[in-house]
């Protein structure tokens, strides 16, 4: 009877002890590596704040319109996380809290993630809105250039110098990598993939010296279809042109981009750091791949420029306990998170710059991608609401006439642009 008792006060202290627990809940849309190392890295927390528990919870598909059906039914997840291009729009409607206050405080505690100065300065002005800031930066991706060094050998083609280098350099290669080797008339292996995506096009058309808004992202007139603009993207049409790259509906028709890479039939790849997960899965398989980096290309006067994309920690305006959120997601972009996902499992380059110089020192890739973020721009979606869905969807129609209805790029773009401001004369920005 007296060991009845005794279980029975052990587990009334312990439920005791569970019911009141501080309890969080954070929100993410990360796939299965992804959440296993968000779950640890919560796990420690609550290592560390024995009289928390935090619910982990990811959401792979409608995301945001999860959350923001959460946060509108007043159970918001305490910290979420937030893709760059959704800060314009979530803090005009009051949804995101602003940290700035509270991780000034925190960082006087010594709390680890808190303080800002640890972060690259470029990722703390992505979700930066003024003096306010929206997120905190979790891992970055910049857009460079893979290549294969085998198909570089295989044709006597000298690498591109991790420097940068210029547009007649890049088309002296990709003229050089392309080859017809069945004999039909065609190239059959490609120098490069046609940037169509606008968010590789978009540092295209910086390293060329144009601009895609206004400074004050009123209007798109003047900028978007810029004479700077016009030539820029006309150079790389005139390559695929060329049969330096595969037409897109073509590289998809074979596979892909990304297989026709993997498979040496395409020697360069302009994307972002995060295709190197994938090749590195492909290399374990046995892939005759060797990987090199370089910056986008520029035009001649000009200097190396490209994007860094990033997502971060925000916290809803209107959850309860605004500290302790605060306090989580600083810790979910802390020194050791960063080691976890950066360092062990290789997601992306650490947002943090003493991580980030360990990692430089471990893998050749990121090293050039870490690089860049000296000169690294933020992407125009943080900035303005009128970039998603409205401005990227836009410029796929615009692409879609150059490649397909043969409009002329400066046709394209003079379109484009009356499209946009049309749209933000209207206050439509999907």
């Amino acid at each position: 009877m007296r060991k009845f008792w005794v279980i029975f006060l052990v587990a009334l202290i312990l439920a005791t002890l569970a019911f009141g627990k501080i309890k969080l809940r954070v929100a993410s849309w990360a796939g299965a590596l992804e959440a296993s190392l968000d779950e640890k890295i919560i796990a420690e927390f609550m290592k560390l704040h024995p009289n928390v528990e935090v619910e982990y919870e990811p959401i792979p598909s409608d995301y945001y319109q999860k959350i923001l059906t959460d946060i509108a039914a007043g159970t918001p997840p305490d910290v979420f996380l937030l893709d760059a291009e959704m800060v314009p729009r979530y803090s005009e409607e009051k949804l995101l809290l602003n940290l700035a206050p509270y991780l000034a405080r925190l960082a006087k505690e010594g709390v680890s993630g808190a303080n800002l100065k640890d972060y690259f300065d470029v990722l703390v002005n992505i979700f930066k809105l003024g003096r306010a800031v929206y997120a905190i930066p979790k891992d970055t991706s910049p857009v460079g250039v893979f290549y294969n060094k085998k198909l570089f050998d295989k044709y006597g083609v000298p690498y591109p110098s991790e420097k940068g280098w210029t547009w007649s350099e890049f088309e002296q290669v990709v003229a050089k990598l392309s080859h017809d080797t069945n004999g039909d008339g065609k190239n059959d292996v490609w120098g490069f993939s046609f940037p169509g995506w606008v968010g590789v096009a978009v540092p295209l058309l910086w390293a060329g010296g144009g601009e895609v808004f206004s400074p004050d992202f009123t209007h798109t007139k003047g900028y978007l279809n810029s004479d700077a603009n016009v030539k820029t993207y006309s150079f790389y049409v005139n390559l695929l042109r060329k049969g330096y790259a595969p037409d897109p509906e073509e590289a998809s028709s074979l596979g892909g981009t990304s297989s026709l890479f993997y498979t040496g039939k395409i020697g360069m790849v302009i994307t972002g750091r995060w295709f190197w997960i994938g090749i590195k899965k492909q290399i374990k398989e046995g892939a005759p791949l060797d990987i090199g980096v370089a910056p986008i290309p520029h035009a001649p006067g000009f200097h190396n420029v490209t994007v860094t994309y990033a997502s971060g920690w925000a916290v809803p305006s209107n959850v309860k306990n605004k500290k302790l959120a605060v306090e989580l997601a600083a810790w979910l972009s802390s020194e050791y998170a960063q080691r976890e996902r950066c360092l062990k499992g290789g997601l992306a380059i650490s947002a943090n710059k003493k991580v980030a110089e360990e990692q430089a020192a471990t893998d050749k890739v990121d090293s050039v991608f870490i690089k860049m973020l000296d000169f690294s721009r933020v992407p125009i979606g943080s900035k303005t609401k009128y970039y998603r869905p409205l401005f990227e969807r836009t410029w796929g129609d615009a692409v879609d006439r150059i490649l397909i209805k043969g409009w002329t790029v400066k046709k394209a773009l003079d379109w484009a642009a009356q499209q946009i401001d049309t749209a933000i004369e209207n206050g439509n920005w999907e």
